[in-house]
């Protein structure tokens, strides 16, 4: 696959960088290259007095996407990890040598950081098989502690057939010596190229795909809503790739019909859906992040929501491991999914969705009497409940009970949440992100919120008696 590179100049920080990360991340990582001095100033918690609000949206989607973010110098170690525990996706850390001395130097390092988030960039010198068995030997050094690596390739490009086969065969023999889990990338130019060198360079990157390679070098990705194509300037005028069109070359079919076999997911994984996808739905879905498929009835794309209303805000798409089926996430909106106005295919939803649809309805349309909107209605009366339930929880011991004082905590809670307008996969993004954090809080109790809510529990007594 292609790991598209957003090159962001210091001086030049704006708002298409970062709808150009968003919409890149649609289908994928990011290699997100900032200078130096940027990833310094933009990494504190607390933004600096004079941090710039296109600076503020740039750090907004860095953290928000699917980013790949350096290169940092092996000495920035500290800043790195304030990147990590705010919740990057992935770093990456560039060696400046590969010598023994320094690989150790890293080693040691980033011991104590999450390996399946770190990557190191390294420069080889030719795509011979010499170079490559040597690279074998540094990268063992590093086993356990990283999970990828990105390989600069300077003597070679997308474009020279000749070069590019050495390089395929010596990928080859290191990808065999490498667990399949292990990222291996080819960060190479493609300069700027005709409509020729693109279909070349679009098989190229296929190619290393089918090797389990993935290319890194600058992308870009249409924009259907201003109808304008995405224009990516990099310092040394190299050409750019068609991120769209490279990710539906990657992709593989057994069918006739050329269609992908495509599941279609809500932000929390649930299954809404099986539809098929062609490239062309593909290539529009991203373009107009929207959920476009393949209508087979019809013989051609089915724009979901067009006819019915309930149309599909396109968060994600990825790619299964044999590359021959596809995973749309997406916001649903309207009634649901199904033709049968439920919200999936396989009928309404149960559990914690269910009852979030049902707090929403409640919210907005409540039927006279009901004890939610009293809730939603007398926010003291809520707090009390949230306090109270939290500690019949608390004190339950068998398993029924500790069941049923849990669904009372959730219940109260997505109330406050429906209330605040917060739904529950604004919850789950917060838990995954928490679940990235390298630097933990001690976690003790506040002996000043125990206090808050005895105060709160001996009122809620007074008033029964």
């Amino acid at each position: 696959m292609l790991i598209p590179k957003v090159s962001i100049p210091f001086a030049t920080t704006n708002d298409a960088e970062s709808s150009l990360l968003r919409r890149l991340s649609i289908i994928g990582i990011v290699y997100a290259k900032l200078p130096i001095q940027k990833l310094h100033e933009l990494a504190p918690l607390e933004p600096a007095e004079d941090t710039m609000p296109c600076e503020l949206a740039l750090k907004a989607s860095l953290l928000d996407t699917r980013t790949l973010l350096g290169p940092f110098s092996s000495d920035m170690i500290d800043v790195l990890a304030l990147w990590l525990d705010q919740g990057i996706a992935q770093v990456l850390v560039d060696l400046a040598t590969s010598e023994d001395v320094e690989l150790e130097r890293i080693a040691t390092a980033i011991s104590e950081l999450p390996a399946s988030r770190l990557m190191v960039r390294i420069s080889v010198l030719s795509p011979l098989a010499d170079e490559f068995a040597k690279l074998q030997e540094k990268l063992f050094k590093l086993r356990g502690l990283i999970s990828g690596v990105v390989l600069v390739l300077d003597s070679v490009t997308l474009l020279h057939e000749r070069g590019f086969k050495d390089l395929c065969l010596s990928l080859q023999a290191l990808r065999k010596s490498l667990k399949d889990s292990f990222r291996i990338a080819i960060e190479m130019a493609t300069f700027p190229a005709s409509d020729s060198d693109s279909f070349i360079i679009l098989k190229q990157i296929q190619e290393l795909h089918n090797q389990h390679i993935d290319v890194v070098t600058s992308g870009y990705c249409n924009d259907n809503e201003t109808q304008q194509p995405c224009t990516v300037l990099t310092a040394d005028n190299d050409g750019v790739v068609d991120a769209a069109r490279s990710f539906v070359q990657c992709l593989r079919t057994d069918r006739p019909d050329g269609l992908f076999t495509t599941v279609v997911t809500d932000e929390g994984g649930v299954a809404l859906g099986l539809v098929y996808s062609s490239t062309e739905s593909v290539l529009a879905a991203i373009e107009s992040r929207r959920g476009v498929y393949f209508s087979r009835s019809r013989g051609g794309l089915w724009k979901k929501g067009e006819s019915s209303g309930n149309a599909q805000t396109l968060i994600k798409i990825d790619v299964d491991c044999d590359s021959d089926a596809l995973r749309f996430t997406v916001n649903q909106s309207g009634t649901g999914f199904c033709h049968l106005n439920t919200r999936t295919c396989w009928g309404q939803d149960t559990g914690l969705r269910a009852l979030e649809s049902l707090l929403y309805r409640r919210h907005a349309h409540a039927p006279a009497g009901s004890y939610t909107k009293r809730l939603f209605d007398d926010a003291a009366l809520l707090r009390n409940k949230l306090v109270e339930e939290a500690q019949e929880l608390a004190e339950a011991k068998s398993i029924p009970d500790v069941a049923g004082e849990a669904a009372d905590v959730m219940y109260f809670a997505m109330v406050r949440c429906v209330a605040a307008g917060c739904k529950l996969s604004d919850v789950e993004k917060m838990l995954d992100k928490r679940a990235l954090k390298v630097k933990r809080r001690p976690g003790n109790s506040k002996p000043y919120r125990i206090s808050v809510a005895n105060e709160i529990l001996s009122c809620n007594s007074n008033s029964a008696t």
